[in-house]
């Protein structure tokens, strides 16, 4: 039976994570609103899976902040074991988006899906990577804490994208993709100088902004490999 409330105090820290959380959650829901949430009654199982287990991810980085704020460090505990089930899934539905893609290439922009499948498979390794680490280290709270946090940039990215084109010198794809990493990688930095102010620089943040670095910088040159784009099509017709 769970204890809904517990008596020991837990360490204050970040204590309105759920805000940023819920304007990471509004960025996505709104850029993908002409893809996925105006087309959910003619959408496939398949984006239904991925949009429902993405959309339940972001909910769950708003409510966790505010259990453990609230001291129900039950539920917390309780919410955080559901995820063992919930992020499988997520991997899940998301490997089998980006086969979706490249066997549909010819709906894309030329070469452009090669691109995004290696967005897509780096961005899966990172958000795997980061829960990983989390739950690694549950115990210490400023680690577990910051690398949840890690969990919900990368897929910020894509969203992030389709937003710049509301931007009228933001006039193609690269450009906006582009910005949409300096952005995130600005945010690295911004929680970096958070951590510095603190008196402790911590290494979830500085481990992510390397990551993001080399995927920013890898992917665009992903596009001119020819190994990659042979193991793609592979990966397509596995």
């Amino acid at each position: 039976m769970i204890n809904i409330r517990e008596t020991s105090k837990p360490v204050t820290f970040y204590k309105n994570a759920y805000l940023y959380f819920i304007i990471a959650a509004i960025i996505t829901v709104f850029a993908f609103v002409p893809s996925y949430y105006k087309r959910l009654a003619v959408t496939d199982a398949a984006h239904h899976l991925h949009g429902i287990t993405a959309t339940f991810w972001m909910l769950l980085l708003i409510i966790q902040p505010l259990l453990y704020r609230l001291r129900l460090l039950a539920w917390h505990r309780a919410l955080g074991n559901l995820t063992l089930i919930v992020v499988p899934i997520i991997v899940i539905g998301a490997l089998n988006m980006v086969r979706i893609m490249i066997l549909n290439k010819t709906n894309y922009p030329p070469d452009t899906p090669y691109q995004l499948a290696f967005i897509d498979f780096f961005t899966i390794f990172l958000f795997v990577l980061f829960y990983v680490l989390a739950i690694i280290h549950r115990k210490n709270i400023h680690l577990h804490a910051r690398y949840m946090v890690c969990t919900v940039l990368g897929p910020l990215i894509p969203a992030i994208t389709r937003l710049l084109f509301l931007i009228p010198f933001v006039d193609n794809f690269s450009k906006s993709l582009n910005i949409g990493y300096v952005l995130i990688e600005l945010v690295l930095l911004l929680l970096l100088a958070d951590d510095h102010r603190s008196g402790k620089i911590h290494k979830p943040y500085l481990l992510a902004l390397a990551l993001f670095l080399t995927q920013h910088l890898l992917m665009n040159f992903a596009i001119d490999w020819e190994w990659w784009r042979n193991a793609m099509d592979a990966y397509a017709r596995f």
